[in-house]
């Protein structure tokens, strides 16, 4: 468990420097609650770079934030990731950063698109999984590039 709250926030943070910009505190300068979710790396902390410790820190900090459920939701995504072959987790953080690389409005349209695709009905939703494997890598593409078709008025 002690180990997964420190993947945890490692995997969770954001940024790669604390919002202040000033350098990491040391271990002594961190709150009583960073520590504890922390105390897997107290032997490490002082010999450890600058940005490292500001991720943790914030990935600490946004532990402490959230609800239980968030906690346990995130457990739950942290066990899915443990699970993947280390394969699948190398393209899933290659096609993070390529995410990450495009324009903030571009990431907001296959956000957008991620929501309406979530909101689909299961029987649709495996539908369009369906058609989108028997699809050619030349058809993925021209799909991913195709500007989103509005959504259809209810009647």
């Amino acid at each position: 468990m002690k180990i997964m709250n420190l993947w945890l926030a490692l995997l969770l943070c954001a940024s790669t420097a604390l919002a202040s910009g000033d350098a990491p505190p040391d271990w002594a300068g961190l709150t009583s609650e960073q520590r504890a979710i922390l105390r897997n790396v107290e032997n490490d902390w002082a010999t450890m770079p600058g940005e490292r410790r500001a991720q943790l820190i914030e990935g600490a900090n946004r532990w402490l934030e959230m609800t239980p459920g968030q906690r346990t939701s995130a457990r739950e995504r942290f066990a899915t990731w443990q699970s993947l072959p280390p394969e699948r987790r190398d393209e899933l953080r290659r096609r993070y950063q390529e995410f990450r690389a495009l324009p903030a409005d571009e990431q907001a349209r296959i956000r957008a698109m991620q929501r309406r695709v979530q909101e689909l009905p299961p029987d649709k939703r495996a539908e369009l999984q369906r058609r989108w494997r028997e699809m050619t890598p030349q058809e993925r593409q021209r799909s991913r590039r195709a500007p989103a078709r509005p959504a259809r008025p209810a009647h």
